[in-house]
């Protein structure tokens, strides 16, 4: 069977089992849900009268890890179901590749209805190339172009800046992508009969959605007592320990940190002792 976008051949055998659409698409829905949690927090700070700044740039950059990841994953998922029909696409351009889903899809079940994509899941595919370029390129073609969908969307206003379109990177949108790319992915799935990546289930381990332990000054404390009682003194470099000097100047923590000076033109060093 051919078409205008390729040709296909016998269907091949994969050559491993390793189902890359999924492995992302995992990744992106943890990533969405960091981007809620660092919004949420964000939201606390600013009520107890903080800024709320350093959560919400935590937020933004989870959101842009989701996006590109979420696009990704939905190019695997096209590209693994062209292989599985053994249909071969010319275009290595993302649209093109989404429209051959069609021919995929009558050469691995011939006996269901003729796909295609919906005008809203089309939609979906511009504006998530449109984001992925404006993210991964940053080109002033690839701003102008999602500046002009923001636009006729009534996103931002016209001439809406850079930093504007920024604004929009948020725990929402993240979840948005996600859920629509998880919904248009299994659509696909029911009509060649392979299968879609999907969240339900997909084992998100508790500390894959917690903060690393080190961000956390009191976690980094509490760590570096146990090192202490066992070792009875720590040496570390200046700038790991300016957190518990300041610290130190607050108040007792349970550790104390002084200079040692060199002896017989050693440098001098940080030290860390029980306190």
């Amino acid at each position: 069977m051919t078409s205008s976008t390729g040709t296909s051949a016998a269907r091949p055998e994969p050559h491993h089992d390793v189902d890359l659409a999924q492995v992302m698409f995992r990744r992106a829905d943890i990533e969405s849900r960091r981007a809620a949690m660092y919004a949420a927090q964000a939201d606390q700070e600013r009520a107890a009268g903080l800024s709320g700044l350093e959560r919400r740039a935590r937020e933004r950059d989870a959101v842009i890890s989701t996006v590109v990841l979420v696009q990704a994953s939905v190019e695997a998922f096209i590209n693994w179901t062209h292989i599985q029909a053994a249909h071969t696409v010319n275009s290595m351009n993302f649209t093109k590749r989404a429209e051959a889903v069609t021919t995929s899809v009558a050469i691995l079940n011939p006996a269901a209805e003729a796909f295609a994509w919906s005008e809203a899941e089309n939609d979906f595919f511009t504006e998530l190339t449109k984001w992925r370029n404006f993210l991964g390129h940053s080109s002033a073609t690839s701003r102008d172009w999602l500046r002009e969908l923001l636009v006729s969307r009534g996103e931002v206003p016209h001439g809406a800046s850079d930093s504007q379109m920024m604004e929009l990177l948020t725990a929402p949108l993240a979840a948005r992508f996600v859920d629509t790319a998880r919904t248009l992915m299994a659509r696909a799935s029911g009509a060649t009969g392979t299968g879609a990546p999907f969240s339900n289930g997909a084992w998100h381990a508790p500390d894959e959605l917690a903060e690393p332990l080190l961000e956390d000054p009191s976690a980094l404390r509490s760590l570096l007592r146990v090192v202490l009682r066992r070792t009875g003194m720590l040496s570390l470099p200046a700038d790991e320990l300016s957190r518990e000097l300041d610290q130190q100047r607050a108040g007792r923590i349970g550790l104390w940190v002084r200079w040692r000076p060199g002896r017989r033109r050693r440098p001098g060093r940080w030290a860390v002792d029980r306190g």
